[in-house]
């Protein structure tokens, strides 16, 4: 579908917003979690209620708490300690990461929705740990934008599934993927995933943060500075692609002041980062 070049591409993108709505309703306990974790008047018994009413939820949720991720010192084995200790924000992350996440990936298959989860969680973990790495980055919020950096992609494979797979397929990811959906649908799957983020309200800096991250523009946004970063290693860990690797590694140097043996530490910790949290999700990254 080759679009008109004179309509507005976040009011086009917005509209597929809806068209997913319309399709695909959000779980409904994670409506409701996402909810009550924005309402400072909330309390905590009521957000516990809530996910026990997801085991599936509850039950990541305390498997995630309990990961080396946390380093708690004793298990943690009831929902409403997890919940206290983890804290509203944290909670809402989770949420998107689990619920939101697989229930737009619930089905997809084929080359889409390994593609999605081989860089999803590449760029999720190398987000996390430059979080380590700049005051202004929080871990848990670093993780949850790098896993949502390509979610438009999902966005397009269930509104426009047969087109978009036909686009996909002709087109390698980055720049040409990009130019082959702006041909297509008047914008791209960094604009869709930034309008579906601004939809389930969150922050205003992951929403910039997630329509640049194919872009250099992210000087002023160390949250767009660690996703960007993800995305380019996301290609050398998966494709191997070199010219990736040396555009991140002068952000690694440059922006997070890492030397070369702390970016490879990083990539090999990463490495483990994206198996463990495979097993989370239930996802095989071999295809």
């Amino acid at each position: 579908m080759l679009v008109d070049n004179c309509a507005d591409p976040i009011d086009q993108a917005d509209l597929f917003v809806q068209r997913l709505d319309r399709l695909h309703s959000a779980p409904k306990v994670a409506q409701q979690i996402l909810q009550l974790t924005r309402d400072p008047e909330s309390r905590i018994d009521d957000i516990v209620r809530c996910i026990e009413h997801d085991p599936g939820l509850a039950a990541k949720i305390l498997q995630v708490v309990n990961s080396s991720k946390y380093g708690v010192s004793r298990q943690i084995t009831s929902i409403k300690h997890a919940v206290s200790y983890l804290g509203k924000d944290a909670i809402r992350m989770l949420t998107i990461s689990f619920s939101m996440v697989e229930s737009l990936t619930k089905r997809s298959k084929g080359r889409i929705f390994v593609d999605y989860w081989q860089r999803a969680l590449t760029i999720a973990s190398i987000s996390s740990h430059l979080a380590n790495h700049h005051k202004c980055l929080k871990n848990d919020e670093a993780y949850t934008a790098g896993l949502l950096a390509d979610v438009g992609i999902l966005v397009f494979s269930q509104v426009e599934r047969e087109q978009y797979s036909l686009i996909y397929e002709s087109y390698p990811h980055g720049e040409q993927l990009l130019k082959g959906e702006q041909r297509y649908f008047g914008f791209d799957h960094a604009l869709l995933g930034s309008r579906l983020l601004d939809h389930w309200a969150l922050p205003a800096d992951m929403v910039t943060a997630i329509e640049q991250h194919h872009g250099d523009g992210q000087h002023g946004n160390p949250l767009g500075m660690a996703i960007r970063t993800g995305s380019l290693l996301a290609g050398y860990v998966w494709n191997r692609s070199s010219d990736e690797y040396l555009e991140a590694e002068e952000i690694l140097q440059t922006y997070f002041d890492l030397d070369e043996d702390q970016v490879e530490a990083m990539i090999e910790s990463c490495k483990q980062d994206i198996t463990e949290s495979a097993a989370f999700f239930g996802v095989n990254l071999e295809g």
